[in-house]
């Protein structure tokens, strides 16, 4: 035993000895692992996105300084991009791609379910007869009042709403160009949404113009804030870029008050974009007309010396600001003079075929809809569906049948809804969203004018 105990000991003594060995080399060795000579870089060193940082790094340390500055700068150019699109996303997107959930508020949030009947057909911007005197107006009209263009014939397709939640109005106008200067005209007017380039110019104008209003305009957009802070769904209080988009959208197209935008604010912000430091008025408003020179009816109508009121130049520009349309076709030919001797005017005819392009009512709209329009009828918290409607009509139906007498003109009534909501039944799941949420809010009346609503 004493044997084996010291054999034990001395096999001890020996291990403990090579362990101390191993980890002293080991210790030795510990700078050799901060480096990356030491590991598989491959994915790094082989992969687009780091190829070139990656051979400025030679150790851990480096990898990781170069991950902290990559996400430092991340964060920097997030936040430029956020403040570069806050224009886009509070104001351009309902101008570039108007909606065609028109009962909702596009900030309140708020449903109008009072947009029923006549005013629905009177206040419907895709009512039929209004896309077409709209978009002829948009083709007649070339911003000049001693020029303008002949429509020969309009064509305006149905609605068509794609699954990526945007719809297409395909349009074909045949026109009569009385001059070469109303060809022209019209020839940069349907440039101006449809060329990205342009798009960007208008981008870049409204990002300092936003930022000019933050910055000139805190008073005013105070007031505004107080004034807005009781309406509903507009977070007035902790979202000033909402109070500054709304009371815009309003003025412009609500024609209501104008409290952020003034020769002013147009001044200053044509004088960032060409970084006028230094220089002249004359020169400054030269620089911006022909960088603007692309969308005349902006460059010289906004870039003057101000003979007239720059925010209702504005205004108008705004107001006349088609929504984003691809162009699919545009051929035109020159028309022959009545006679030989007339070398003055100058007519052109042609055919223009654009996809004008929108925002579709999604499922959730659809589901909002039918939740406020169930509960104002139903006075409870359900949705409005049209299986609904027809339990409500079928329940009333036997309540009336379990009566002693029976009100007939009550009873034809009911068999005339019953009638009304099979017909809608027949076509109801194959249409599109649009024509859905139009049918909700017929069904909606038709229970309403039935006085199947609590």
């Amino acid at each position: 035993m004493l044997v084996f105990a010291i054999v034990s000991i001395l096999v001890a003594v020996y291990f403990l000895y090579q362990v101390i060995g191993n980890v002293s080399s080991l210790n030795k060795k510990t700078p050799l692992l901060l480096q990356l000579d030491a590991y598989d870089t491959r994915t790094i060193t082989n992969n687009p996105l780091t190829e070139s940082t990656a051979k400025n790094m030679d150790t851990l340390q480096d990898m990781i300084d170069q991950n902290v500055s990559t996400q430092k700068d991340i964060r920097i150019y997030s936040k430029y991009l956020a403040e570069l699109q806050i224009p886009y996303t509070y104001f351009l997107q309902y101008v570039y791609l108007p909606s065609l959930n028109i009962w909702k508020d596009i900030y309140t949030k708020q449903i109008s379910i009072d947009l029923i009947g006549m005013k629905f057909l009177q206040k419907n911007p895709y009512d039929d007869i209004k896309l077409l005197q709209k978009r002829s107006d948009f083709f007649k009209s070339v911003g000049d009042n001693n020029e303008s263009n002949d429509i020969k014939n309009i064509d305006i397709g149905d609605i068509k709403e794609e699954a990526n939640g945007y719809f297409t109005i395909p349009i074909t106008v045949d026109f009569l160009a009385n001059s070469k200067r109303a060809f022209l005209l019209l020839v940069d007017k349907i440039s101006v949404t449809s060329n990205k380039t342009n798009i960007s110019l208008i981008n870049e104008f409204w990002y300092y113009l936003w930022q000019e209003i933050k910055k000139d305009k805190q008073k005013e957009i105070a007031t505004l804030t107080t004034k807005y802070a009781s309406l509903t769904g507009l977070n007035a209080t902790k979202d000033q870029d909402k109070v500054i988009a709304y009371n815009i959208y309003n003025w412009i197209y609500n024609d209501k008050e104008n409290a952020l935008i003034d020769k002013s604010v147009i001044d200053k912000t044509i004088k960032n974009i060409i970084s006028c430091e230094g220089k002249s008025d004359e020169v400054c408003y030269y620089q911006f007309r022909d960088k603007y020179k692309n969308i005349p009816s902006f460059g010289y109508f906004i870039g003057t010396d101000f003979t007239s009121d720059p925010a209702q130049n504005f205004k108008k520009f705004m107001l006349n600001l088609p929504p984003i349309f691809s162009l699919k076709s545009f051929t035109f030919n020159k028309e022959k003079p009545a006679s030989y001797s007339d070398t003055t005017t100058a007519k052109y005819a042609g055919t223009i075929r654009i996809d004008v392009y929108g925002r579709g009512i999604s499922q959730g709209e659809i589901d909002e809809i039918s939740e406020v329009l169930g509960e104002s009828c139903f006075k409870e918290k359900t949705k409005l569906s049209l299986e609904k409607a027809q339990e409500v009509v079928s329940l009333t139906t036997t309540k009336l049948s379990n009566l002693e007498r029976i009100d007939k003109s009550q009873s034809d009534n009911l068999r005339e809804i019953k009638n009304t909501l099979s017909e809608i039944k027949k076509t109801y799941e194959g249409i599109s969203p649009y024509k859905k949420t139009i049918k909700l809010f017929e069904i909606f009346r038709t229970l309403q004018d039935g006085g199947l609503c609590k």
